[in-house]
């Protein structure tokens, strides 16, 4: 394909001055969370400043060259495809005709344990490697930290309860995916990942020092921008279910990656999502005369199986066939 018109472009807010474990909210927690509720009620999306949250040391351990994210996906597409799961999207993908993508799934990245028994599974013969586990256990905890940040920002803003807040954090899974797209060797786009946007609540991603994602910004009218990722930022990007649960007011952009050049591009996303059988609603506090749901309750995970149908993988609104409330005339 020809390079993508990315004329487009996203807020960069900095988040210096945030204290996720202050338990007053001082100006400029207030600050940032309006610029951050701008940004996702516009874009759907935005590049998060939060120098010092994760040291150099251990970026360079995890997305850095012969780091744990390449060692992992340097191994045997045979060791790859051990990661398996029932539910979809939470193991190996990889060897698709004409992607040059291949990405792993660790489930519960938060828990040293779950971290340790994916890391067995494709280090068995030297019992995991000692050294993945620390660095992505360690850097999962870090990038949490800020997901957490966000999505408070966001309940917040649309006028959640305490209470309702700690309900939603007690109530989130977490997943990490690392991915690998291969260089196309060319000044032209090839494209690593079709378009597409998430079912989660929040995605929070990191990369090595090469571009890749563009996003349709602007709610889809202004165009696709391709942010350039500085060191030490992260990409945030809303899902489908923080859609329905902010009744609308935050957007679900459209994203995909584009790979051009000659150097391989890695990839670590933490997203956050509901457990499966927690029912994804509208809060009370977004949902008034004026703004009735805009979509019926659904269970998450019926949800997540439904967007991996064959059928449903390419509609690019999957929440609007799957829950839109239709109105009559």
């Amino acid at each position: 394909m020809a390079k993508a018109n990315t004329h487009g472009s996203i807020p960069r807010i900095d988040f210096a001055g945030i204290d996720p474990a202050a338990g007053a909210r001082g100006g400029s927690w207030s600050t940032v969370r309006a610029a951050a509720m701008d940004a996702l009620r516009e874009h759907g999306c935005f590049e998060a400043v939060m120098d010092g949250l994760i040291a150099p040391e251990l970026s360079a351990a995890v997305l850095g060259p012969g780091g744990a994210v390449e060692s992992l996906l340097s191994l045997p597409v045979s060791t790859k495809a051990r990661n398996t799961s029932e539910k979809p999207y939470r193991g190996y993908v990889g060897s698709i005709p004409g992607l040059p993508y291949e990405s792993l799934a660790i489930v519960d990245p938060l828990s040293p344990d779950a971290v340790r028994a994916f890391a067995e599974l494709m280090w068995p013969d030297t019992g995991g490697n000692a050294s993945f586990c620390a660095s992505m256990h360690a850097y999962a905890e870090k990038v949490a930290v800020l997901e957490a940040v966000v999505r408070r920002m966001v309940l917040e803003s649309v006028g959640a309860t305490a209470e309702y807040i700690e309900k939603n954090a007690r109530a989130t899974s977490f997943k990490l995916r690392l991915t690998e797209y291969v260089a196309p060797g060319t000044a032209y786009g090839r494209v690593g990942l079709p378009a597409h946007r998430d079912t989660s609540f929040l995605a929070v991603l990191t990369q090595n020092d090469i571009d890749g994602v563009e996003v349709e910004c602007a709610r889809g009218d202004g165009g696709w921008a391709r942010p350039a990722l500085a060191p030490g930022s992260f990409l945030i990007l809303a899902g489908d279910t923080f859609k329905v649960l902010t009744n609308g007011q935050v957007f679900n952009p459209l994203h995909r990656v584009v790979m051009t050049g000659d150097k391989t591009r890695y990839s670590s996303i933490l997203f956050s999502s509901p457990n499966d059988d927690v029912i994804v609603r509208a809060i009370d506090e977004a949902v008034d005369a004026d703004h009735p749901a805009a979509y019926k309750p659904f269970e998450y995970g019926e949800y997540v199986v439904s967007c991996y149908k064959p059928e449903n993988l390419r509609h690019t609104k999957k929440l609007e066939a799957f829950a839109a409330v239709r109105v009559d005339g």
